[in-house]
């Protein structure tokens, strides 16, 4: 019988060595540098393996999606923050540039803690950093997420994820009670 022989990504065995050392992989390392968070080592390996940037090389513009896109690094900001105020931290990752994003020029995912204590990924897609509403839906904000065009969606908590939930006009936009990822970071 034939060994089989499993290749892993470069990113994921980096990510797997430094969860059994303890300590942060090198992309989790940049991706948090600068970041006040409560999440453990291993929470903050396991979100760099989900997004799956690559380091660059580039101190300005830290990662790149692939080998394939060396040409196009970008920066990442994460927002660690308690929007539901249960004591256990969501974390935004705003990344990208035009060549990631579109015309948008970033794009945001959320990470929360299911049930099990796993962070799993929420949004996902071409958007601005996004404004917390006043509103809410089961103990999480109503988030609004900009983006090219003249109309900005609107994401609701159902229990399980974020969906989409309604379009406010740019008109509107003004009238809305919001505050922004680091306003919501600082409390």
């Amino acid at each position: 019988m034939k060994k089989l022989l499993l290749i892993i990504p470069l990113f994921i065995a980096q990510a797997l060595h430094s969860q059994q050392n303890g300590k942060l992989s090198p992309t989790a390392a940049l991706l948090f540098k600068a970041v006040k968070t409560t999440l453990t080592v291993n929470e903050q390996n396991q979100i760099a393996a989900r997004l799956g940037f690559l380091p660059s090389g580039d101190k300005s513009q830290p990662f790149i999606q692939d080998k394939d896109s060396k040409d196009y690094p970008f920066a990442a900001s994460v927002y660690a923050t308690d929007m539901n105020k249960d004591g256990t931290e969501e974390i935004f990752v705003v990344f990208g540039n035009t060549f990631t994003s579109g015309n948008a020029g970033s794009s945001v995912v959320l990470f929360i803690k299911n049930t099990t204590g796993t962070y799993v990924e929420n949004l996902g897609f071409p958007g601005m950093a996004p404004d917390v509403l006043a509103t809410n839906s089961q103990g999480y904000p109503d988030l609004l997420i900009g983006g090219p065009g003249m109309e900005f969606p609107v994401w609701r908590w159902n229990g399980k994820t974020y969906k989409f939930y309604k379009s406010v006009k740019d008109a509107d936009y003004e009238k809305l009670k919001k505050v922004g990822l680091e306003s919501i970071r600082k409390q």
